[in-house]
């Protein structure tokens, strides 16, 4: 029997959720970062399993650096470091890289909308 193309993009979705519910028990961390473009991103341990999806903080915005083409000033204003025109406020966004340290997941909850995978599947 052949199924029509809804009933396969259902299916492809249910198994996309299976996936995430599994990443959430098993990582129960991860994180969901609602990105500008209508995307979600997954940073956690095994969330490079997903298409959009980071092992650490870090590859993260490596990622979103990429995605940009190395360009820092539109990753500092994607992550709302816009500042008042002429002058964005683009070096207080390297003093937080740097004053986040080793904690670069706290700078991504505070510069996006995001939350636990747990709470995203409710």
């Amino acid at each position: 029997m052949l199924q029509s193309q809804e009933q396969i993009n259902e299916i492809n979705r249910q198994k996309e959720i299976k996936k995430l519910e599994t990443q959430a028990e098993n990582d129960p961390d991860t994180l969901v970062v609602n990105l500008p473009e209508g995307r979600e991103a997954l940073i956690g341990d095994s969330a490079d399993d997903f298409e959009n999806g980071y092992k650490s903080a870090a590859d993260f915005i490596r990622g979103r650096l990429n995605h940009y083409d190395g360009d820092l000033n539109q990753l500092a204003n994607e992550m709302g470091y816009s500042g008042i025109a002429p002058k964005p406020d683009h070096f207080e966004f390297v003093l937080d890289l740097s004053n986040y340290g080793n904690d670069l997941l706290e700078l991504i909850n505070d510069s996006y909308q995001s939350e636990l995978l747990t709470d995203y599947l409710g």
